[in-house]
């Protein structure tokens, strides 16, 4: 965990540990992804995900909520047991939900306060591992491997499927979602941007040259950060509309990095910061 001031010339870290609660011997997992959430019913949570399960922090870390247990990946049937968490949103007033590498997408009751989270509801839809998920309001939207994303509705605890958009078979690597516009990342290098409501296309960019691996939208300006393994990190503005568009404004390249990460560090876009695979540095970008 990072936290800076918005100018970087301040920088205070620590770590949080991702271990197994009832493992015999204690030992560290693979993370997939890490994501703070913020629930309608006010709470803000840090979710990890990894080879083993899935983990829910306080906010700041300080101490585990709850604890879901997936498939254990140093079985010998692997191909059998195994089952990672990737892709973490929150909908409604309470419901955080993650998918999986079964197809699944697992709906987690969180409660205002306190660790009585519960597992509501398991939710199938995808016939191949989930890559990412984004939610706003009631609506859920959840993207697979095979470049499938499907739109829901979240109903109580239940969720309906309302529309579905295909991509060729191009992995769906990441979605975010700001202003009804629906954005989302795929593994040939292109990023799509789509009416929320209808699921209907508005602009189809060749934004990279290699698989984008993360993408992140400032809450105030909708400014979308693209991240890829082609080492490039791109800023676009995205206007809406009902055939919503996206524009270039700047790019640049971490040199000798196959880049994994990016997330804005200040709501309104003025900087953000960029991760490598294999690489302990995070790059940060500031506007001049």
């Amino acid at each position: 965990m990072v936290c800076q001031s918005t100018d970087g010339s301040q920088v205070i870290h620590k770590q949080v540990m991702f271990k197994e609660p009832s493992a015999a011997t204690q030992g560290t997992a693979m993370i997939m992804q890490t994501k703070w959430v913020t629930l309608r019913n006010g709470r803000s949570l840090l979710v990890l995900t990894s080879l083993k399960g899935i983990q829910i922090f306080e906010y700041d870390g300080s101490a585990m909520v709850y604890w879901h247990a997936l498939g254990d990946s140093s079985s010998e049937a692997a191909g059998e047991s195994t089952n990672f968490g990737r892709g973490i949103a929150t909908v409604g007033d309470n419901l955080l939900c993650v998918g999986t590498q079964q197809g699944h997408i697992l709906v987690f009751d969180i409660p205002v306060k306190g660790n009585s989270v519960s597992l509501a509801n398991t939710v199938g839809g995808h016939s191949v591992a989930v890559c990412d998920l984004a939610g706003q309001d009631d609506t859920l939207v959840s993207g697979d491997e095979n470049g499938t994303i499907l739109l829901w509705r979240v109903q109580g605890t239940s969720l309906s499927n309302t529309s579905k958009i295909s991509m060729n078979g191009e992995s769906c690597c990441s979605l975010s979602i700001w202003k009804g516009i629906l954005v989302a990342a795929f593994s040939n290098g292109q990023i799509g941007v789509y009416n929320l409501s209808t699921g209907k296309i508005g602009a189809l960019v060749n934004a990279h040259a290699r698989w984008i691996n993360a993408i992140d939208v400032a809450k105030e300006t909708g400014l979308m950060v693209s991240a890829s393994e082609d080492s490039f990190v791109r800023v676009w503005q995205l206007i809406p509309g009902n055939q919503p568009s996206i524009e270039f404004k700047f790019g640049d390249t971490v040199t000798d990095q196959q880049l994994v990460g990016a997330q804005f560090i200040h709501d309104g876009g003025r900087g953000f910061c960029v991760t490598g695979y294999d690489s302990s540095d995070i790059s940060f970008f500031l506007q001049n």
